[in-house]
């Protein structure tokens, strides 16, 4: 009792605010550990999404090292000779033109990725395998109505975190990949697949 003669109210809490309280602290518990989840997701996917531009943006904007590296190497050699792959053609003159690439190059990677262990060694030197964290990819140049003209690397699985990477390019022959021809220039689409 209160010093008025009343029964005293004061740290009591109600039912009403037991049940609230209780639904609140179970809602919080739950989303708590779902969020975790949600962002691991969209880590994947930035990771993804930026390997497969790096990766893009060295096959076109690149000419590779050597940079007639498509003479030197072939299944033969592929293991014991330090290369890169780049299909940007190289001229000594000029340097390398970007988005301008060489049918010979692209030819010759399509073969090398047929081969698994050339493939490995090529996934090697574009970076893909670092760490414990190894990439798959998939490279296709195709015509401007999806056709595939040519294609190399690894099947693209059906489901999973799977990040494709699209960029226009010119080749310097429309004779030995036929491409669309727009203003004078043979006009492919590069598009490149890479997954965990």
């Amino acid at each position: 009792m209160s010093k008025y003669g009343r029964k005293s109210t004061e740290g009591k809490l109600s039912l009403d605010m037991l049940i609230g309280l209780s639904i609140f602290l179970v809602t919080f518990i739950f989303v708590a550990q779902f969020l975790p989840g949600v962002f691991a997701d969209v880590r994947y996917e930035i990771a993804l999404g930026s390997q497969a531009y790096r990766i893009a943006t060295l096959l076109v904007e690149d000419s590779g090292y050597p940079a007639d590296w498509e003479s030197k190497i072939d299944l033969s050699n592929c293991n014991s000779y330090e290369f890169r792959v780049g299909l940007a053609n190289f001229d000594y003159t000029r340097g390398t033109e970007e988005n301008y690439l060489n049918t010979s190059k692209i030819l010759k990677l399509e073969h090398l990725l047929e081969n698994p262990s050339c493939r490995e060694k090529v996934e090697d030197y574009l970076g893909l395998n670092v760490g414990n964290q190894s990439y798959h990819f998939n490279f296709s140049l195709t015509k401007l109505d999806n056709s595939v003209l040519v294609s190399g690397g690894e099947e693209i699985p059906e489901m999973g975190q799977v990040m494709k990477f699209e960029r226009l390019v010119y080749l310097d022959d429309c004779t030995a990949i036929p491409c669309d021809t727009i203003a004078g220039r043979c006009v492919c689409k590069l598009e490149v697949v890479v997954w965990i």
